[in-house]
């Protein structure tokens, strides 16, 4: 009784969410993949860097192991979500699937990890082979399959298995039939998520989403349609905005998470600690990453300390103190007055797309 009343007056954890990438690399040519030709030849996270961060675990709710590569190429991912879980964090990352086999994910399994999203963006062989070059689409489905009858032989719950499938303009066709196919995989949530990274020109082509037109002519009864089959099969289901609507804080919220890349650089998140230039609305935009220290060398309290750091997230401070100060205003009514004007964001995040809710 005296364990259970201590736990609940634990003082909250001040961050929410720490995203660690054990690796840059990849095994994979994905053809809208914005970090491919950023990638050195070898770039994965050392074992120091790793516990440089691991120190800190007790700070925040929750690790996730995904970055700009895939997290399976890492000799030691098991024992990064060991180590997260010995500090009473939630852990998962994304995968592509194709390194998952039975025996990681028996490892993975009893190393107590919360959840695994798979990245797989299409409904058929041929779609997805297309689009995620140099995997298999049977393989990918094999080690889906795997991780269920290992969850299954522990009598285990966890990890909670998602599918992620990034919206393109040559595979939304398949949205319907991608809901049953996760239905039986045994999947549990369904993200169809935009391409919120766009670093070349070519790619700018392949979204869905617009900032001044409506949406291809079938986007959006589609999207219904697979919200309804989501729903008849017990699934969750998240769908992006198809128009960019700003935001007042955002998606990555650099308040409460940070992101770790595989040298040890600490950053609000994955988009700032690569992106030198991305395209937004069609235009090209040259953006400073933003990597305001490393763990190798700086305790992260110094870092997240900073005076670049704090003065990148006090403008979000703003904007969220406003937008909670206008909600309570609307709940209690009153005399009507002017709204405060909220300070634009950040100059590095309004060419992101994180900050529009697409």
């Amino acid at each position: 009784m005296l364990n259970s009343l201590r736990y609940l007056f634990q003082p909250k954890r001040p961050y929410t969410l720490f995203q660690v990438e054990p690796s840059l690399e990849c095994n994979l040519e994905c053809v809208m993949c914005p970090w491919s030709d950023l990638r050195p030849e070898a770039a994965q996270m050392s074992w120091d860097t790793f516990t440089h961060m691991a120190q800190y675990f007790h700070l925040t709710q929750g690790v996730d192991l995904t970055g700009g590569g895939e997290p399976t190429t890492h000799a030691r991912l098991p024992d990064m979500v060991r180590t997260a879980k010995e500090a009473g964090c939630e852990v998962g990352f994304s995968t592509n699937g194709t390194l998952l086999d039975p025996g990681l994910s028996e490892t993975l399994v009893w190393a107590g990890l919360d959840w695994i999203s798979f990245s797989i963006d299409a409904a058929s062989a041929e779609t997805y082979e297309r689009i995620r070059q140099g995997a298999e689409f049977e393989t990918v489905l094999n080690n889906v399959e795997a991780l269920r009858e290992a969850k299954s032989s522990r009598g285990s719950k966890t990890p909670r298995m998602m599918m992620v499938f990034v919206m393109m303009r040559e595979n939304y066709h398949e949205l319907l039939t991608y809901i049953e196919l996760a239905h039986e995989l045994g999947i549990e949530q369904i993200v169809f998520k935009n391409m919120d990274v766009i670093l070349k020109e070519e790619d700018d082509g392949r979204r869905l989403f617009s900032h001044d037109s409506p949406p291809l002519p079938d986007v959006e009864s589609t999207m219904a349609e697979a919200r309804k089959r989501a729903k008849q099969q017990g699934l969750g289901v998240r769908f992006y905005a198809l128009q960019p609507q700003e935001l007042m804080m955002c998606e990555n919220d650099p308040l409460h998470n940070l992101f770790v890349n595989w040298a040890g650089y600490v950053s609000p998140c994955i988009t700032l600690s690569y992106a030198e230039d991305r395209v937004f609305d069609g235009r090209r935009h040259f953006v400073a990453t933003q990597r305001f220290g490393n763990i190798n060398t700086e305790r992260l309290e110094a870092i997240w300390d900073s005076i670049p750091y704090q003065e990148f997230r006090r403008t979000y401070e703003i904007r969220v103190r406003l937008e909670h100060q206008a909600t309570i205003n609307a709940l209690i009514g009153g005399e009507e007055s002017e709204s405060p004007v909220a300070p634009p964001a950040p100059a590095v995040c309004r060419t992101c797309y994180y900050l529009y809710g697409v």
